[in-house]
């Protein structure tokens, strides 16, 4: 009897810790955008945040089917601001069109700055041109 008690107990401990951090997973279609990953990880550098490794993907599904397969994986975090995957889109200031993005963390942290494994999916994407794409942003810290 003890021992199943344990055995409960444990089970429940490890849903836990599997529910709190996850792996990234590439969604289903996208691809590495090469030119936008190096551009990504240099302005990393330049900034002196050497910890710091980008990867972005890309795909022509819309925002909202990509932020529905991360919110199945990931813990979605609000950005102050942000319109999220059940807010609205806000204005862009750069483009003068409508800006979706959303956040997701990985490894259960309570935010961005303390997370080691995130990602920003943002529509349309924003690099040397505007794209008519959803990104995916990776984030990773070493």
């Amino acid at each position: 009897m003890r021992k199943i008690c344990y055995a409960t107990v444990l089970a429940v401990f490890l849903s836990f810790s599997f529910l709190s951090a996850s792996e990234f997973r590439v969604y289903l279609g996208s691809q590495v955008d090469e030119h936008a990953t190096q551009e990504a990880n240099e302005a990393a550098q330049a900034a002196r945040m050497s910890d710091l490794k980008a990867t972005i993907y890309t795909t022509p599904d819309s925002f909202q089917k990509v932020a529905a397969f991360y919110k199945g994986i990931a813990a979605e975090y609000m950005m102050p601001r942000a319109s999220g995957t059940s807010g609205e889109p806000r204005k862009s200031d750069v483009f003068g069109g409508e800006l979706w993005e959303a956040y997701f963390i990985f490894d259960g942290a309570k935010d961005l700055a303390s997370s080691k494994l995130w990602i920003k999916i943002q529509r349309p994407y924003i690099g040397e041109e505007i794209r008519n794409v959803t990104a995916i942003v990776v984030s990773e810290k070493k």
